[in-house]
Order: structure tokens, then C-alpha cells, then sequence
């Protein structure tokens, strides 16, 4: 499950992103909640209090990952890039 693809979406600009505290990837279609709740947790060393996702008309899902107060977003962008 390690090799799922979750990609840093840069359709929101990162201003929004990182005032609501928040990650946004791409993600799989097949790939539940929790599956992107575990691998956000393992890969980016993050604690995540919410996760929602949304299937896309063209058929994309995205995975809006709500980070807990005591972590940073801008942190989490900055190990990632």
C-alpha cells in the first residue's frame, strides 16, 4: 500500500492551503479514507484530523487531508517538494 500514488494537487493555490491547514492530493479511485488517511501518516510523518474526498467529473479523486492544530502545512509542503 506504500507504493499508492498521492500527488500534491497545485490546483488550490498554497495561500489557501496552508490558512485552512490543509493538504490536498490526487489520489487513486479505488483508494478509501483511510487508506490515504495511513499512507499521508506514514509518508509525511503528519497527524491528520479529517480527510474528505472527491471524485472528480473526469474522473479524478481528490483527498482533502485536514492536518491537527499541533501540525503545520506549510511544514508538511516543505518536506514534501
Amino acid at each position: 500500500m506504500e507504493d499508492m500514488a498521492l500527488q500534491l494537487c497545485s490546483t488550490t493555490p498554497i495561500q489557501k492551503k496552508t490558512e485552512d491547514n490543509r493538504l490536498v492530493f490526487a489520489a487513486d479511485v479505488k483508494v478509501n479514507q483511510h487508506q490515504i488517511e495511513w499512507v499521508v501518516k506514514k509518508l509525511h510523518d503528519t497527524a491528520i484530523a479529517k480527510v474528505n474526498t472527491l471524485l472528480r467529473p473526469d474522473g479524478e479523486k481528490k483527498a482533502h487531508n485536514w492536518l491537527t492544530p499541533g501540525y503545520d502545512a506549510v511544514d508538511a509542503i516543505t518536506g514534501i517538494i
